[in-house]
């Protein structure tokens, strides 16, 4: 079975609408898929109806921003506030979820107005052309304030040639740190795992590898997740180097995690993901879908 447990649609910050998702997804041949949303599930039930046409098993899914501080560092650096990523699969209790989103959900509205607020002090733009940058945002995200993402910030601002790629964006600008950074609010790392687990779902650290982390703070997080009871982790893509895909391995064996495998897939913003390209399991490693009540 071709297995696809990470997709954003423009309910958060992909390009395709849930059902244009689902209609891509089984043009390439995926079997199982989780449209996993930034912090919002409302996609699901679009996708759903398009799902069944296409034969696809739909899986509940959600991204959920958590707080996280890591340990094990030294000095200044013993420790580390990060935002983790972790992905709700399979949950049955939506109203639950849902809940607990919205505060979240408006967060992100928040943020998404903050970030352009700050790029607009540090650009210098005129009240026309602020207004100007934030209705381009808007539009890019889909009219839905909740649903703006730094990829769409960094979209419009390469389309209005402020900077020459989006990455550009993202490292000048959006990235962690960055001049136009805003932290955004979220649940503890341990709250989204019980969250997830309570609706009925498995709770899985998502792309444990693209924090910007040491390999040792990278084996720590997934040590710290295990502990609080997560359910799996998932694989490293298959674009990134073999020795890091064989330390993750070996961190998932020794803490007796689950695997999932996702494309991250969001579209236009991001087109070297694609739909079903998702890194393959070893034999020894059991896939979280294989734990799925669904």
């Amino acid at each position: 079975m071709k297995v696809d447990l990470h997709c954003h649609s423009t309910r958060s910050d992909g390009s395709d609408s849930p059902a244009e998702l689902v209609t891509r997804a089984h043009s390439a041949g995926v079997e199982m898929l989780a449209l996993t949303d930034h912090d919002t599930i409302l996609g699901i039930e679009e996708a759903k109806a398009v799902a069944v046409d296409c034969g696809i098993k739909l899986i509940n899914g959600v991204e959920i921003s958590c707080e996280h501080t890591l340990s094990g560092g030294y000095g200044k650096n013993k420790s580390k506030d990060k935002i983790i990523h972790v992905l709700g699969l399979d949950f049955s209790d939506s109203a639950t979820m849902q809940n607990a989103l919205e505060t979240l959900q408006q967060s992100r509205a928040d943020r998404g107005r903050h970030i352009v607020d700050k790029l607009i002090e540090i650009l210098a733009l005129d009240e026309m052309n602020a207004a100007e940058l934030w209705q381009a945002v808007l539009t890019k995200a889909g009219g839905n304030p909740q649903a703006v993402g730094r990829a769409h910030i960094g979209q419009v601002l390469h389309a209005k040639g402020v900077v020459k790629t989006v990455q550009q964006a993202f490292d000048k600008y959006l990235a962690d740190n960055k001049p136009a950074y805003v932290a955004i609010e979220a649940l503890s790392m341990a709250d989204a795992i019980q969250l997830i687990q309570k609706c009925g779902g498995k709770a899985v650290l998502a792309h444990p590898t693209r924090y910007l982390l040491s390999a040792t703070r990278v084996r720590k997080l997934i040590s710290e997740f295990a502990e609080l009871n997560g359910d799996g982790a998932e694989l490293p893509s298959s674009d990134e180097p073999l020795s890091t895909r064989k330390m993750v391995d070996r961190c998932i064996a020794e803490h007796e995690l689950s695997v999932s495998i996702g494309s991250d897939y969001h579209g236009t913003s991001m087109p070297w993901r694609k739909l079903g390209d998702t890194p393959k399991p070893t034999p020894e490693q059991q896939g979280v879908w294989q734990q799925f009540a669904s």
